[in-house]
């Protein structure tokens, strides 16, 4: 992907011509219209500026008293931020939060001390918390961590890799199909961490996954919103792209699709500042 940048139009779909010699054509085409089906559609009013930090958790996060309370509230948050449930710029109120689930401030304060560091939560003295708006130049560094990270991985899950391996994977990619196909996207995104956190297990180099899910965090809302845009069908083939590799032995090839992959969102970057220009800055 080096020294190409594409700037698009909005409701532009891109394709692989490898993925189009190995899925064919008529395979190829049923994916286009299922992405085409779904552009133009616009971010559920759920992340519409104007909602609360209340309202946008009130179905999802209910306290689990076995758990500490500022893991919850923590994992709560950044799952809205990330999704973009909470848009840059959203209120985070201390004060909301602890009314609306019964808590105390230190758990929520330190769960917002957690989120400054994971660079999500923006706090303004006298002002309050915000979300913190998508900042490109952090964008670039993180993928750079996340790509260098995973495909370093990858080289290792090859040489290890197995039929058992596949299968595993194959049930994972099954399960983004059938979530993609009832529009669950909750599901869809699920699975997608699923898919590259495998890689690492299947690698046994788990211990490497939070690193790559810290810098994976960071770019995360880019997806989310890639999303909206008729992204999903191909985030399938391009990971059964790189399965289908990995189950033949070819692990250059294998790592050639997983390059693509994660480069793809830089692709559709310039695309994504143009539609979300309020949610960015450099």
């Amino acid at each position: 992907m080096t020294g190409r940048k594409w700037l698009c139009e909005p409701g532009t779909i891109f394709v692989n011509p490898g993925l189009i010699a190995r899925q064919g054509l008529s395979q190829t085409f049923s994916v286009i219209s299922r992405a085409a089906k779904t552009m133009g559609e616009q971010p559920a009013a759920h992340m519409d500026k104007g909602s609360s930090d209340a309202d946008a958790l009130a179905v999802r996060f209910r306290i689990d008293r076995k758990r500490p309370v500022s893991d919850q509230v923590y994992d709560a948050l950044k799952a809205a931020i990330v999704s973009v449930r909470l848009p840059p710029g959203s209120s985070v109120s201390e004060n909301r939060i602890c009314g609306q689930f019964g808590v105390s401030r230190t758990p929520v304060r330190n769960a917002i001390i957690r989120l400054v560091e994971d660079e999500l939560i923006d706090v303004f003295p006298q002002q309050g918390s915000f979300v913190s708006p998508i900042k490109i130049s952090s964008i670039k560094d993180s993928h750079f961590i996340r790509k260098s990270l995973e495909l370093a991985v990858l080289d290792e899950a090859a040489k290890v890799w197995t039929p058992a391996l596949t299968a595993r994977t194959h049930a994972i990619i099954s399960s983004q199909k059938a979530a993609l196909a009832q529009d669950d996207f909750e599901q869809f995104h699920r699975d997608d961490e699923r898919f590259h956190h495998n890689i690492s297990i299947s690698a046994g180099l788990e211990g490497v996954w939070s690193a790559i899910r810290g810098a994976k965090a960071r770019i995360d809302r880019l997806h989310r919103l890639a999303a909206v845009e008729g992204r999903l069908p191909m985030v399938i083939v391009e990971h059964e792209a790189v399965l289908d590799a990995l189950a033949a032995g070819r692990a250059v090839e294998a790592r050639a699709h997983l390059s693509y992959h994660l480069d793809k969102i830089l692709d559709l970057q310039a695309m994504l500042r143009l539609r979300y220009a309020s949610y960015f800055v450099e």
